[in-house]
């Protein structure tokens, strides 16, 4: 499953620009398959890697049913890129989306 790419400046950031994740989370109800990733803040060398290559300060990862409902909702994100499932940062967040269950572990990726 591939995930879509949008990175944001500090000062893109500074103007609203994470706005999309309020709405998103608005909807989980709905479309509990929504998830959206960022680099974990803990794994400098990850930030860096991602930054690079995609540009921007903060990189996010957004899944198909994400991209979907951002689409949906007329929300205009400028992606920059696509990755597979087995590229995404080996240390993330799950800024948007709930936690996969599994055998009373929660999983996040």
């Amino acid at each position: 499953m591939p995930y879509r790419v949008i990175s944001f400046t500090m000062a893109q950031v500074r103007q609203g620009a994470l706005g999309f994740q309020r709405q998103l989370s608005a909807v989980l109800r709905e479309h509990a398959g929504i998830k959206v990733y960022s680099v974990s803040p803990f794994d400098l060398d990850e930030r860096r890697r991602f930054k690079d290559r995609f540009g921007g300060d903060i990189v996010y990862f957004l899944n198909d049913a994400a991209c979907q409902e951002c689409e949906r909702l007329g929300l205009n994100l400028q992606f920059v890129g696509e990755i597979s499932k087995d590229e995404l940062p080996r240390r993330r967040s799950l800024v948007v989306g709930m936690p996969e269950r599994t055998g009373g572990v929660v999983l996040d990726g």
